[in-house]
């Protein structure tokens, strides 16, 4: 009788088939006793229910965490792991004067991003990247100047973090006449 791969199996048979680990070593281990078995697993599947569980765990993983619905491609990342809600409200109103709100934004804290993996923001694929603060990641590689657009696989604008921003009126000159540029902003 002619043994048969995972592939040819899946084409006759109507059903999935699942080999668990124990049951898999426990054949293994009665392979090793019998020299003539017609059945032979070489090795277990990676369509395993613990392959599959493992690799969507992998998959949330390298998903990037955020706040807001993410409707117009504009990633918001704010230095520390939550923002008081100060902070919060000015981020807001800097948000709404460019004429976003939450929903437009996916607003992520540099302990989120920094736990995630660095491809997580390619596989959002952000149009707009706004950074307050400063850390370090691949993505800080693009920052040659704050309060200017920067060009990269997104567009990046970087700024001081929302702290220092919300005392000082001439750094909020600064990022007002910025996201004036950045959001195309006539005034």
């Amino acid at each position: 009788m002619q043994t048969l791969n995972l592939h040819e199996l899946s084409l006759i048979l109507d059903q999935n088939l699942v080999i668990l680990p124990e049951d898999a070593q426990q054949h293994l281990l009665a392979e090793n006793q019998k020299p003539n078995v017609v059945l032979a697993v070489d090795h277990i599947p990676e369509t395993s229910p613990q392959a599959i569980i493992e690799e969507e765990y992998a998959e949330e993983a390298n998903e990037l965490a955020y706040e807001g619905n993410f409707e117009k491609g504009i990633l918001v990342v704010f230095q520390g792991n939550s923002l008081a809600s100060s902070h919060r409200e000015f981020l807001l109103k800097v948000l709404g004067a460019v004429g976003c709100s939450l929903k437009d934004v996916a607003l992520v804290s540099t302990k989120h991003l920094l736990e995630s993996a660095p491809e997580s923001i390619n596989q959002l694929n952000p149009h707009k990247c706004l950074v307050f603060g400063s850390f370090n990641h691949p993505m800080m590689k693009y920052k040659t100047s704050t309060y200017e657009t920067i060009s990269g696989d997104s567009i990046y604008f970087f700024a001081d973090a929302l702290e220092v921003l919300a005392e000082s009126v001439p750094l909020k000159r600064n990022l007002w006449n910025g996201l004036q540029v950045l959001f195309q902003i006539k005034k």
